[in-house]
């Protein structure tokens, strides 16, 4: 089973409130029956552990083919568990419908302590495609549309992140984080940039690269995630300026585009 990286809109910490974009970078799980039940990492065993003490599946090898870097910001986390979820799913015939799928990745990444949130948003975005609105103290998606087609997203992809999150400091933006998910709903790319700065300024990142591409063009720039990736988004056609300045200065930016709606998956509603 697939699912895709993403890039954030409303960071969902401060408000519980969280939006994300798929990005198409993709990652694979397979499975195979084992003989053996082995560790992976605390989320692979938790989703392995739920499924197994609730509906009785054999022990499983997990194969994971991922162009998603790790620690960054991206949703690896929730690609992994969406796919892994969706592919036990599919191949033990369970009776459990796909449009569940994100939010049992949400509830299962915070009993595996991987997740503040559970991140529903980036849960559902990775696994359906396209755009995600989600209220994630109640595992609630609020809307899923399709992304705009009209932008490409550069990416400077950066992995294990170093930042340590303080929940405290970080819910007294709440009111804040509302206004920008209100905004979302609205305009997204606006949004997305005023997200993408702010949690940046408020994690304490160097903010000279998103100043940068935003002077050159970009309609938005910021932090993903929590970090430590950067990215912008321009215009269709519009990246030039944006590349050149990159490259210049020794970064090495992917070019990418966001990824539309599964309309098989979101059919299974």
């Amino acid at each position: 089973m697939q699912a895709y990286a993403g890039v954030s809109i409303v960071n969902a910490l401060p408000s519980w409130y969280g939006s994300s974009m798929a990005i198409n970078l993709t990652l694979d799980v397979n499975i195979k029956q084992s003989s053996v039940c082995q560790g992976y990492s605390p989320l692979i065993d938790q989703i392995i552990s739920y499924f197994r003490d609730n509906y009785s599946i054999p022990c499983i090898d997990v194969d994971i083919s991922s162009n998603i870097p790790q620690k960054s910001g991206l949703k690896s986390s929730s690609a992994v568990s969406t796919a892994l979820i969706a592919e036990i799913i599919k191949n033990f015939k369970l009776p459990i419908r796909l449009s569940e799928v994100p939010k049992l990745s949400a509830i299962l990444s915070l009993k595996a302590g991987v997740s503040y949130t559970g991140a529903l948003d980036d849960a559902t975005s990775s696994f359906f495609g396209g755009v995600s609105f989600t209220y994630n103290k109640e595992f609630k998606i609020i809307e899923i549309r399709e992304p705009p087609f009209d932008i490409s997203v550069l990416l400077i992809a950066k992995g294990d992140r170093g930042v340590k999150i303080n929940m405290n400091y970080m819910r007294k933006f709440e009111l804040l984080f509302k206004e920008i998910f209100a905004l979302a709903r609205r305009d997204m790319i606006t949004a997305m940039k005023l997200n993408g700065i702010t949690i940046g300024t408020i994690l304490g990142y160097d903010l000279t690269l998103i100043n940068e591409m935003l002077k050159r063009g970009a309609l938005a720039s910021g932090i993903s995630g929590n970090g430590p990736s950067i990215f912008s988004v321009t215009k269709k056609g519009d990246e030039g300026p944006i590349l050149d300045f990159l490259e210049k200065n020794g970064e090495k930016p992917l070019l990418l585009e966001p990824v539309k709606l599964c309309e098989q998956r979101l059919k299974d509603q």
